[in-house]
């Protein structure tokens, strides 16, 4: 098959099937980090997608280090060259065994030969890149072993072998010589992952050449460019493109997309993610270029392409701690002639007609570049340096158009701004300031810029029925929430492992990436570390049932933590735990929202101090309180056995693992003391009347044999339900307080035989019940009712105390 048609065919088939991942150096700093980028590529990358990889860690540097001192006397570069040596040989050690170890440490044996000949004079090369080749080299081969001993299909490749360019200050690629030795060393392998060097070329007289600063991000953007492919991943410590520069300012908001040219102009005028010429070889018609983080693979990324704009706003705000200014004669023709000449543009320029002269502003890196064109060119001094300057940005399509274009106008009128105006691209607002950078400023502009909201961090102990239905309600809402703030999900925790990213959980399939990245963990320890994340506010949703967590509740108010809960044990606490955990939680101003621990989803706890903030006093609340045994008694019947009712209730999930929670009362009894105790009222467990369904003599045994003699339930139940009927009545499980003149607390849970007209004797299973009679409503009571158990409701209820809580932080800000 000729080269023509090949490439035809393959071009097209690469285009459709084939994607490029590039992994950075710092993706690659030790032996962890390659077992990290192996497991990325099994699970992320497709069987004939293309890797390029840089030299692992801080390699490039090091090399750089030892050709440099090679020419100097001593001893130093054989020292560097030992450490270097010992790296790579331990990276290779740690990573691989058998004979793939052999076969790697011999060919690395062999490249650091090399290198030592360089230093000892005996050997010399034709350039520097030749060395520095190295790093990417030893990069592509280990990755590749790996995936290899990991049983994928893996291949390295020295793009040496294929790309060809022409020398240059930035290399020349010759694309179609590039595209066909590439189709031909990949082509005839399909469902081979090939490990790519980046950074290197080979020139056309055949010696080796680096692509420059960035040099892999753009070797991926090429490699991807001669095979037309759709899609180019570039994987970083960072999970995209931020709103600003997280190592600047406070806080930022992930870009979910950019399109290419505010991409562009972001890179040009100096973003720490992008590099300009990564977007040279890009067909921005076809090709999205995703940026995602390999430390957290599961956090947001950027997608940048040709995507259709909505309404103008700015994206990215960005700046600059220095540049340098050259003021330039405008009557030197010939020199300004030069000018126009000149490969590296500036930031940002400006004419001043009036005074004959023209700025030019660039970053500070490349001070020393123009100072070495200004002595070969500027032979009357026509070009004058100014220092002492700094750069602020926005950045955005149609900035000119945004509210924030104005607002950033607004806010810089009070610095010392020198010039102010757009870039040529129209893409960005530029302000060149007569003064130095300081954090609160930065962090102040990009507040107004962006409207800066507070953050909520949310932890969820407890990923059960109640948990994961209350996940998903919360992705369902997630947009109309964060109009109130930027509340994010940081934590999913069962009993023995937690998913813990500061950054926020991506909840598609989260149950999924739970398996893979949840951890053991000590909640206590946990308790230390969370209140240094980046949130202005921490709550913790506490989803289980667990008399272990409700003690650690003084614990998450004193390290600044709200609580929403729907754990009972808390609230119904001995006096003395109830009483400390009150206490604190006033001490620390933390809120406390518990209305799904009575009631499930009903707005219970909210009615009740609705009426005594409106100056009311409840004075009884009586009812059937549980969703579980107004289940079990609106379906007991005489044509039915009771044991099989509880038997039935357990099945779907209605009662406790074991059913004599519910049966002995002891879970209506917390119910009834967290009533109680939301009104003020003193209550404790031992001023509670309980009447277990539980006959004595099955109390103490296990709950597995407690379910094999279920029907013992049956001869005591029956007669109590001939007993009521003979009254024409029928038996219901209530709990009741009420307060005597006197102030004192009675309080009883247990069964009582009801009037078969009564609302309390005609529920819906499952319904709950609450007869509240007050000062106010002493003649007819105020009743709320409706379901009492079930997931999605109580879930519902967590939402409602979420809102709850939204609602009073925003009041307190």
């Amino acid at each position: 098959m000729a080269i023509d048609e090949l490439s035809k065919q393959q071009v097209q088939m690469a285009a459709d099937n084939i994607q490029v991942h590039k992994f950075g150096g710092s993706s690659l700093a030790d032996a962890f980090c390659y077992r990290r980028v192996a497991r990325i590529v099994n699970e992320y990358a497709g069987a004939s997608d293309l890797v390029v990889v840089s030299a692992a860690g801080d390699t490039t540097n090091h090399i750089l280090a030892i050709v440099n001192a090679g020419n100097q006397p001593g001893d130093t570069a054989d020292i560097l060259l030992r450490q270097l040596e010992k790296f790579q040989l331990g990276l290779i050690t740690e990573l691989l065994s058998g004979d793939l170890q052999f076969e790697l440490i011999t060919a690395a044996k062999q490249d650091f030969n090399h290198l030592q000949s360089f230093i000892d004079g005996q050997q010399t090369i034709s350039s520097k890149a030749e060395l520095l080749a190295y790093g990417e080299l030893w990069s592509a081969r280990l990755l590749a072993a790996l995936l290899r001993k990991q049983g994928t299909k893996a291949e390295a490749i020295d793009a040496r072998d294929f790309l060809r360019a022409e020398d240059a200050p930035e290399p020349i690629i010759q694309q179609q010589e590039s595209r066909n030795l590439l189709l031909q060393r990949v082509a005839p392998n399909p469902g081979t992952r090939f490990i790519i060097t980046g950074f290197i070329a080979r020139g056309v007289n055949g010696e080796s050449l680096t692509l420059g600063r960035n040099g892999s991000d753009y070797s991926a953007t090429l490699v991807g460019s001669l095979l037309n492919v759709k899609d180019v991943t570039i994987w970083k410590d960072v999970a995209g493109v931020y709103s600003a520069d997280p190592r600047k300012i406070e806080r930022v908001v992930n870009l979910p997309a950019l399109d290419w040219s505010e991409a562009e102009e972001l890179a040009r005028i100096g973003s720490p993610v992008l590099h300009p010429r990564t977007f040279q070889p890009v067909n921005k018609q076809r090709m999205v270029l995703s940026v995602r983080s390999s430390l957290k693979v599961e956090n947001q990324q950027t997608r940048i392409g040709q995507f259709q704009q909505g309404e103008p706003r700015a994206k990215v705000f960005t700046s600059l701690s220095e540049v340098v200014l050259f003021k330039v004669q405008l009557t030197d023709k010939a020199l300004v002639s030069r000018l126009q000449d000149l490969e590296l543009e500036p930031l940002f320029s400006w004419t001043e007609p009036d005074q004959h002269v023209q700025y030019l502003v660039f970053h500070q890196n490349h001070q020393d570049y123009m100072s070495d064109w200004l002595e070969q060119v500027d032979r009357d001094n026509a070009i004058t340096q100014i220092r002492g300057y700094s750069m602020v940005a926005l950045v955005g399509d149609r900035i000119q158009e945004s509210d924030q274009y104005h607002t950033f106008k607004l806010q810089l009128s009070e610095q010392k701004v020198r010039r102010f105006g757009l870039a040529e691209t129209g893409c960005s607002a530029i302000a060149i300031l007569e003064q130095q950078l300081d954090s609160r400023l930065l962090n102040r502009l990009h507040s107004q810029l962006f409207n800066y909201r507070r953050s909520l961090g949310v932890l969820v102990l407890g990923r059960g029925n109640i948990g994961t239905t209350w996940l998903e309600l919360f992705r369902q809402q997630r947009d109309r929430i964060n109009q109130l703030m930027d509340v994010r999900i940081i934590g999913i925790a069962n009993s023995r492992q937690i998913w813990l990213d500061y950054s926020g959980i991506d909840l598609h399939d989260w149950t999924s990436s739970f398996e893979r990245l949840a951890r053991p963990y000590v909640l206590t320890e946990l308790l230390r570390e969370l209140p240094n994340s980046p949130y202005d506010e921490l709550v913790v949703l506490d989803l289980t049932a667990a008399h272990s967590i409700a003690q650690l509740y003084p614990s998450f108010f004193a390290n600044g933590m709200h609580v929403i809960s729907a754990n009972k044990y808390a609230g119904s606490a001995q006096e003395s735990l109830y009483r400390e955990i009150r206490t604190i939680q006033h001490e620390y101003k933390r809120e406390w929202l518990y209305n799904t621990t009575v009631g499930a989803g009903l707005p219970l706890n909210y009615a009740l101090n609705d009426l005594r903030n409106q100056g009311d006093e409840v004075r009884s609340i009586s009812g059937i309180f549980s969703g579980t045994m107004s289940w079990l008694f609106e379906s007991f019947t005489k044509d039915a056995n009771f044991s099989d009712l509880v038997a039935e209730a357990k099945k779907r999930g209605y009662t406790e693992p074991d059913p004599r929670e519910d049966l002995s009362c002891q879970d209506l009894a917390r119910k009834l003391l967290i009533l109680a105790r939301e009104i003020g009222l003193r209550l404790d467990w031992q001023d509670i009347q309980v009447n277990s369904v539980v006959p004595e003599h099955l109390r103490d045994i296990s709950a597995a044999e407690f379910m094999q003699r279920l029907e013992e339930l049956d001869t005591p139940m029956n007669d109590m339900q001939r007993e009521a009927a003979e009254e024409g009545k029928v038996p219901r499980l209530l709990a009741s307080f009420s307060v005597t003149e006197e102030q004192r607390v009675k309080a009883k849970v247990g069964i009582e035989y009801i009037p078969l007209g009564d609302m309390l004797a005609n529920l819906i299973p499952g319904e709950n019940i609450f007869v509240i009679y007050t000062d106010w409503y002493s003649e007819m009571p105020l009743v709320i009712s409706g379901p009492g158990a079930g997931k999605e409701v109580t879930a519902g209820g967590v939402q409602s105390d979420l809102n709850q809580l939204l609602a009073r932080l925003g009041a307190s800000c």
